[in-house]
């Protein structure tokens, strides 16, 4: 559990910090839909929208009042966020009423211009309502609300949908098998009015990254008495750990959310003359596991640093295994998962997709001669073909927001994710 984990301690940070709270939790199950439940819908949108916020220069911390399905009562979630002292605090919530009802609404402190809450939750609530297209219900004043109301810092509550409507569709069937990146949507959509409010770039929708720090969910350590936090030296986000290294020593990371496909695997540390010499990172994926030795003296370290592609499928876990005979000290900080440019089956099978204007995509291809390109829908349902020779163009006709893929028929193994919106 989170709130566990830490000790209480004020954030003192270069860059901004950010609270979010995933609503309900344990017994508590929120918005109840005919698929899914509003505890998980909103802590799967919380778990990508702290990944999202984590790519963020210019924000050093991202934390989270639960990481799973337990109980946090309102008091324990707002003296979490008072006592670490966040900059600012964001509580996810679905809504519901009568089966009939859709759109999206924002709650902040009080309507006055002047209140930053309401200078966050006007960008928030526009970023939700373009991803999701529901009706605008606008931002409300909800200081009767005990996550805006006793927090010391500015908040905010959204409701991004009606969870029980079934209308013209299922909003809950949307949630719970994430039709056309539903969750995901919305995650980016905070990420959008957040990055807008605060002045900072936004990661591209569909880029695919995923980061894994020490403060993140599903960081573990084989023993926490023996791993010190260490701030100096640049680590990625707040801090990192650090431990004498030796066979005992083991740090993991577990990817909170979904990882498919092929993926660059990259580890950040902080260097200094004191490293360890010979650490091992292993990969867990779709094949088993390898194992990669690192030399965190004299490798890398202040940057990312490539512990090579792996492909996965839905999991993601690494591990940082010390050595006694390679004393030092080993550091765990952060793994990041970056989706390559091109997928390679040999030199001159590789393609890549390119945005155009007007809602079309450009496939570059690498191999001589007429090239055939299938499009498939998350379903895996054949939408279209394009071939050419060296490039061929695609204009989606007509077709939903989502995710497609794109797949070259000579090797059926270079798929490239492609996303209408």
């Amino acid at each position: 559990m989170f709130l566990l984990f830490k000790s209480v301690a004020v954030l003192v940070t270069a860059g901004i910090t950010i609270c979010l709270d995933p609503g309900h939790g344990g017994t508590s199950t929120g918005a109840v839909g005919d698929y899914i439940l509003e505890k998980d819908v909103v802590l799967e949108v919380a778990l990508e929208l702290q990944n999202w916020l984590s790519q963020v220069p210019g924000i050093s911390f991202v934390g989270l009042t639960r990481d799973g399905d337990y109980n946090v009562s309102l008091q324990a979630r707002t003296d979490y966020a008072n006592s670490w002292g966040f900059d600012y605090f964001v509580s996810i919530h679905e809504n519901a009423f009568n089966g009939a009802v859709q759109g999206t609404e924002t709650f902040c402190y009080s309507l006055d211009p002047g209140d930053v809450s309401y200078q966050l939750a006007v960008p928030v609530q526009s970023s939700i309502v373009s991803g999701y297209g529901y009706t605008d219900r606008g931002v409300k004043a909800g200081a009767y609300l005990h996550v805006i109301r006793e927090t010391q810092m500015p908040a905010i509550l959204g409701e991004g949908s009606f969870l029980d409507y079934t209308q013209q569709w299922n909003e809950s069937y949307l949630y719970a098998f994430n039709v056309d990146d539903h969750n995901g949507v919305q995650a980016w959509a905070y990420t959008h009015g957040i990055c807008e409010f605060l002045g900072l770039s936004v990661p591209s929708y569909g880029n695919g990254v995923v980061l894994m720090d020490n403060l993140s969910p599903g960081f573990t350590v084989d023993d926490s008495l023996e791993w010190a936090v260490e701030a100096s030296g640049a680590p990625w986000m707040m801090n990192c750990f650090t431990a004498e290294a030796c066979a005992e020593r083991t740090a993991s990371w577990s990817s909170m959310v979904a990882v498919n496909g092929v993926f660059s695997v990259e580890s950040w540390w902080t260097s200094g003359s004191d490293r360890s010499q010979s650490v091992c990172y292993r990969v867990f994926h779709s094949g088993g596991y390898t194992d990669v030795m690192v030399n965190q003296c004299s490798q890398g370290g202040g940057e990312w640093f490539s512990l090579g592609n792996f492909s996965f499928d839905g999991d993601c876990t690494v591990q940082l295994l010390g050595a006694e005979s390679s004393p030092g000290v080993m550091v765990a900080d952060a793994i990041k998962l970056v989706p390559p440019t091109g997928v390679e089956e040999n030199s001159t099978d590789l393609f890549r997709v390119v945005q155009n204007p007007c809602s079309s995509f450009c496939f570059v291809f690498a191999a001589a001669g007429e090239t055939e390109v299938l499009i498939f829908d998350f379903t895996g349902r054949l939408i279209d073909t394009v071939t050419g020779s060296g490039s061929a163009v695609w204009i989606p006709a007509n077709l939903p927001d989502g995710v497609y893929f794109a797949v070259e028929t000579d090797t059926d193994v270079a798929v490239k994710l492609v996303y209408l919106r």
